[in-house]
């Protein structure tokens, strides 16, 4: 644990939980922030909440800012990585010299889609990274980032290994050949130290759900200042316009800044819910989570057969362990209260900061039997 953050702080259900890549634990006050930021002004306003409910989004930007070393006018609400994707996508010039796309096959596949559909819309070409390749090694990128590239998406953290990739350097060569860089932190928000202003991306998209603890629905992109004016969303609405209250059907104009990227009336409730989260983990600082994650990993590391960089430089979040009946594993650990997945790489065990060494221990001694039966 963290002190000052007792595991007492969320509603963590019983057994060992590991599974903050896929649904961070619901915080305890988050229940008390949103009945008092989002259904007491209805029941004490109603219509004249609206004024209590926009500035909860505008708090949820601001909380995203802060943790992420930014401007709260360089973010955006979203529903979802995959949304918030497609408008970026699609709010680009169309490229006209540059007609690929490099993304890698080890990206969750809800994002490959998007890029896919993309390409087939505008008749570019989308190339993949192989799985092969050590998309930690900037050689890769390099081999890949030519100067047919217009537009590159890299993942912060591989989903179904846990690997980190070297952000800052990525970026950079995508920056040095004129490459528009996207990129994904779904998997890192929460858990790695994310500065948005040291790594100079162009687009960044992200969401609540895993390690921020915020629930879904509220999910996230930022734009860098040097490129929002380029952009021309298609998916616009009323809060899209530099000042909603104003919109006429002969007078749309782009707001100046993120907003853009809005479209129509916001659901305000994910992102009320997903501010406590978000202020919870920044009070906590992430750069303790971090250590306390790396620290209760770090327990495993030499017993464990496991398809992620065994490194703490190297990794999130994330161990994804391989046994030689993989299902078997899951079946006994589920059995035994720990609470994890199993994808085509392995079983992924996250601990958070709500888990402890005893958690760690009593997870070793439950996969030490089935040591033997590793790959």
């Amino acid at each position: 644990m963290i002190p000052g953050y007792p595991k007492e702080t969320f509603f963590v259900p019983d057994g060992i939980y590991l599974l903050s890549h896929s649904v961070g634990c619901l915080p305890v006050s988050t229940e008390k922030h949103l009945s008092d930021s989002f259904f007491r002004p209805w029941a004490n306003s109603g219509g004249h909440a609206w004024t209590n409910w926009l500035d909860n989004i505008n708090a949820f930007t601001q909380a995203l800012a802060q943790l992420f070393n930014s401007n709260a006018q360089n973010f955006c609400p979203q529903v979802n990585l995959s949304s918030a994707l497609t408008k970026i996508l699609f709010s680009l010039p169309t490229p006209t010299h540059r007609n690929k796309v490099v993304f890698s096959a080890r990206d969750f596949p809800s994002i490959g889609t998007v890029l896919q559909k993309y390409c087939k819309t505008l008749e570019l070409e989308p190339v993949m990274i192989p799985q092969d390749r050590n998309l930690a090694d900037p050689q890769t990128w390099s081999d890949f980032l030519d100067e047919e590239v217009s537009i590159a998406l890299i993942t912060h953290v591989v989903s179904n290994t846990g690997q980190k990739l070297p952000i800052r350097d990525i970026v950079q060569l995508c920056r040095d050949r004129t490459i528009t860089s996207i990129v994904d932190i779904a998997q890192s928000a929460g858990i790695i130290p994310v500065d948005l202003s040291h790594w100079q991306a162009d687009f960044v998209i992200g969401s609540c759900v895993k390690w921020l603890c915020g629930g879904p629905g509220a999910g996230y992109l930022w734009v860098s200042d040097n490129n929002i004016h380029e952009c021309q969303p298609d998916d616009i609405g009323w809060f899209s316009h530099k000042d909603p209250m104003s919109l006429t059907m002969n007078n749309f104009e782009y707001a100046p800044d993120a907003r853009r990227f809005t479209g129509g009336t916001p659901s305000v409730i994910p992102f009320t819910l997903a501010t406590e989260s978000i202020k919870l983990m920044h009070s906590a600082g992430i750069e303790h989570i971090h250590s306390h994650n790396k620290k209760l990993l770090s327990r495993l590391a030499s017993q464990l057969n496991v398809n992620s960089p065994c490194q703490p430089n190297e990794r999130g979040g994330t161990f994804v362990v391989s046994f030689s009946n993989n299902q078997k594993a899951l079946q006994t650990l589920t059995s035994a209260g720990v609470h994890c997945d199993l994808r085509s790489e392995g079983l992924r065990l996250s601990p958070h900061l709500y888990n402890s060494a005893s958690d760690i221990d009593t997870l070793a001694e439950l996969i030490n039997p089935l040591l033997g039966k590793r790959r």
